[in-house]
């Protein structure tokens, strides 16, 4: 398959007609590869999807690898499902010591991917790479040149077999609605247009990897005992400042994380540090330093804070406890605090009785899929203290009567 470096490979199978027919053809150009399926546990027919991928595997004696999520106590969000989708292929390449995932990602998505990011205004607009790093090796989407009804003739043609996801009918999410509603008029008003729009982001992506290129060179050459001034980082335009967090890391990031690491970088706060996924950014006497902190796929940002207060990371969210003249009573709280994501069923007191965090949220207008991201402060009694960056607890006439006080600031 063009593009594909002949070595053994992970494929990425949901059993739909897509990755279907990604892994029939690799298997009949003869690469080794090994199967991994997500079970996402969100509706009846994934079980016999499953047992169908499995069947189809065992057959051609191809390794298959599957988890199947768990959501308790948690929301199944689209972006919770990825991030642990992609968690779960990052494991099994280490565990494999397969260097290469292969996704099936076609010229469709492509489409759907680059209007997506014009709705959300986002600060480039490139779609999906059809390269790109990805945990111990590289993430290829070999098909991304070729449209939807290609890969459903070549199936029919070839008697693939595949499963049809029901969910993909419905308009539920923002994919869904330019997939069914937005494209068949863009089709109608201009045919080609998929075609001219998918060679655009192509070019622009080749732009990238060049700017991509330079921003490595200039980085290394710029790197000192101390790590890379941050001055030096400043001193390039502001397009490939955003190159700066994805050359060092090696990942992918939103808009919005490259905008907040930017922002970090030109606001001289001394020493200080900031978590962007798996990647710990510090600086301190004007030098940028990187490390990679290594989590399991079921790990999550929480962490505890103990009498002594002090300032910490949530991702990408400062957050500070400390004593002051007002707040919190210190009396009314129970160490150690946590600070987590939100969980079903939530509420913190306010002056007039309790309200749902998830309410707080919806109220803010904070997007479903960023819901997540929101920390909340929780007491060792399981007391909410705080929404991070929304909310703090009022215990009313008892605040009055205090003499010490738990203040958190963002």
């Amino acid at each position: 398959m063009e593009g594909v470096p002949f070595e053994p490979l992970l494929v990425g199978v949901s059993g739909g007609c897509d990755s279907m027919v990604l892994v029939d053809r690799l298997y009949k150009e003869g690469y080794d590869i090994a199967i991994a399926h997500v079970h996402h546990g969100l509706r009846e027919a994934s079980d016999e999807e499953a047992c169908f991928i499995k069947e189809w595997a065992t057959a051609r004696k191809i390794s298959f690898f599957m988890t199947r999520l768990e959501w308790t106590g948690r929301t199944s969000s689209q972006a919770a499902c990825r991030e642990e989708r992609y968690a779960f292929f990052e494991r099994i390449m280490e565990e494999t010591g397969r260097s290469r995932l292969i996704l099936a990602h076609h010229q469709d998505d492509q489409i759907e991917t680059l209007l997506i990011q014009l709705i959300r205004g986002e600060a480039q607009v490139d779609g999906i790479p059809v390269v790109r790093p990805f945990g111990n090796g590289w993430l290829h989407r070999p098909l991304l040149h070729e449209s939807k009804q290609t890969l459903r003739e070549y199936a029919l043609q070839h008697e693939v077999p595949w499963r049809e996801d029901a969910s993909n009918a419905e308009t539920t999410y923002l994919r869904n609605q330019i997939r069914h509603t937005i494209v068949p008029s863009l089709r109608d008003m201009r045919p080609e247009f998929e075609q001219a729009t998918a060679a655009a982001a192509h070019a622009r992506q080749q732009i990238i990897r060049e700017q991509a290129t330079f921003v490595a060179t200039y980085l290394e050459r710029c790197k000192e005992a101390n790590g890379i001034p941050v001055a030096r980082i400043l001193e390039l335009p502001t397009d490939l400042q955003r190159l700066v967090l994805p050359t060092l890391t090696g990942e992918m990031f939103s808009s919005d994380v490259i905008r907040h690491f930017v922002t970090w970088l030109r606001v001289d706060k001394g020493s200080d540090e900031v978590y962007y996924g798996n990647w710990r950014m510090r600086r301190a006497y004007g030098f940028l330093m990187q490390d990679r902190v290594i989590r399991s796929m079921n790990d999550d940002l929480s962490f505890q804070v103990g009498e002594n207060l002090g300032t910490y990371h949530y991702g990408e969210q400062m957050v500070r406890f400390s004593i002051g003249n007002q707040g919190i009573p210190l009396d009314a709280i129970a160490f150690p605090l946590t600070v987590r994501p939100p969980r079903p069923g939530d509420r913190i007191q306010l002056a007039v009785g309790s309200k749902k965090v998830s309410r707080i949220l919806i109220d803010a207008k904070v997007p479903r899929y960023l819901r997540e991201q929101v920390p909340v402060v929780v007491d060792a009694n399981g007391v909410i203290l705080a929404v991070i960056g929304h909310r703090i607890a009022i215990f009313g006439s008892f605040e009055l009567l205090a003499k010490s006080y738990l203040m958190i600031e963002w």
